[in-house]
């Protein structure tokens, strides 16, 4: 599906243009699988850190723990603030992949720095050459993922990003190579294109029926990789719905989020796998006990029957869930805000200058112009 059909809507492009953009990336998979062969192979007592923040974080903790490789280190999913505490404990055996689009994330960089400082060594997952962060690393990863607008709520990068952490992965650590390829390859001919023209259509439908019945809130739930992906989802609706947005892995939510809920919520469970359909029909039910409204996202075969929404969507290999669990989250904000009365295809920094201002104070400063 090409950008063309909405030119007029960048996001809606952003989303729609992943075959494409996921393609090219995997033409490029041996490309990253050497890097990752060349560059991240942790020496005898050493670990793989993965880390980043926002976009970059929810990636690295659905991607390790999506992990499945038999290899005798197991990627580790870090913030990049969590790396900056503990750089006093970072030893020259130790290998990093730091991912940021734009390279010029303060925690980020200052985590790559750490880990070049310590002797080991720290790959950039970027987009073109990675700003300062590319500067700092000693090799960077770059997805040459093109904008469609600036300042966008990201969706294709994201996607990228997971794709390239994968085969980065499986360079750094060996194994199952060829079976990512497969799939990889039939998800793109077959299951990719079904996902996204099913996913637009039943998420727009969701979304028009929520809206219509009002919405206190929304909580984005998963399990195991499904987990980074609903914090991704929740990191997506925040910058659309004008409500409070929390993302939680679906057995803590049980124990915390849930006393502070209230019926006019929304609770989107993730099923990208049968644990987590599972863990997913469990509680719909149990929130249905309560007066409150649920939406499963189903992309692994397995029916949520209890919940109050379905987005039911083709079945795709639970290696690839997080890729195609975050899909039809993208969608599902999208057309939301539309529902809403919101505008999804403006920036980020015409939409509300002054907290864009503030973000890039949070953690963007190299960003901003030098004081004259």
């Amino acid at each position: 599906m090409t950008t063309e059909l909405f030119r007029d809507l960048p996001m809606l492009a952003d989303i729609m243009r992943q075959e494409a953009v996921l393609t090219t990336l995997f033409a490029r998979a041996d490309h990253f699988r050497a890097v990752g062969s060349d560059r991240l192979r942790p020496d005898a007592g050493g670990r793989l850190f993965v880390f980043g923040c926002g976009d970059g974080w929810t990636a690295a903790r659905a991607t390790c723990l999506a992990w499945d490789g038999a290899s005798r280190v197991v990627p580790q999913a870090v913030t990049s603030l969590g790396m900056v505490l503990a750089s006093a404990r970072l030893t020259a055996a130790d290998r990093g992949i730091a991912i940021s689009m734009s390279g010029s994330v303060d925690r980020t960089n200052a985590a790559a720095q750490a880990i070049e400082a310590a002797g080991g060594t720290c790959v950039a997952l970027t987009n073109e050459d990675g700003g300062p962060l590319g500067a700092i690393a000693s090799t960077v990863a770059s997805l040459h993922v093109p904008d469609v607008a600036a300042f966008l709520t990201g969706t294709a990068r994201y996607s990228a990003t997971v794709l390239a952490l994968m085969f980065l992965l499986e360079g750094a650590l060996g194994a199952r190579a060829q079976a990512l390829d497969a799939a990889v390859a039939d998800f793109l001919v077959t299951g990719l294109p079904a996902l996204l023209a099913e996913a637009n259509r039943r998420t727009q439908a969701v979304a028009a029926n929520l809206a219509d019945q009002g919405l206190a809130g929304i909580r984005v739930l998963g399990a195991g990789s499904d987990w980074g992906t609903a914090e991704y989802g929740a990191a997506k609706l925040v910058k659309l719905y004008d409500g409070p947005v929390w993302g939680a892995e679906i057995e803590e939510y049980a124990h915390s989020q849930f006393w502070s809920a209230n019926a006019g919520e929304v609770v989107v469970l993730l099923a990208g796998s049968a644990e987590s359909a599972h863990l997913a029909g469990n509680t719909a039910s149990a929130l249905r006990e309560a007066g409150m409204r649920t939406v499963s996202v189903e992309t692994s075969g397995h029916e949520v029957k209890s919940a109050s929404h379905r987005i039911r969507l083709p079945a795709i290999p639970t290696a690839l869930a997080p890729i195609a669990q975050a899909i039809p989250l993208q969608l599902l904000a999208y057309h939301l805000s539309i529902a809403l009365g919101g505008n999804p295809n403006m920036s980020q920094d015409k939409g509300d200058p002054a907290r864009f201002l503030a973000a890039q104070l949070l953690s963007r400063r190299c960003e901003l112009a030098p004081a004259s």
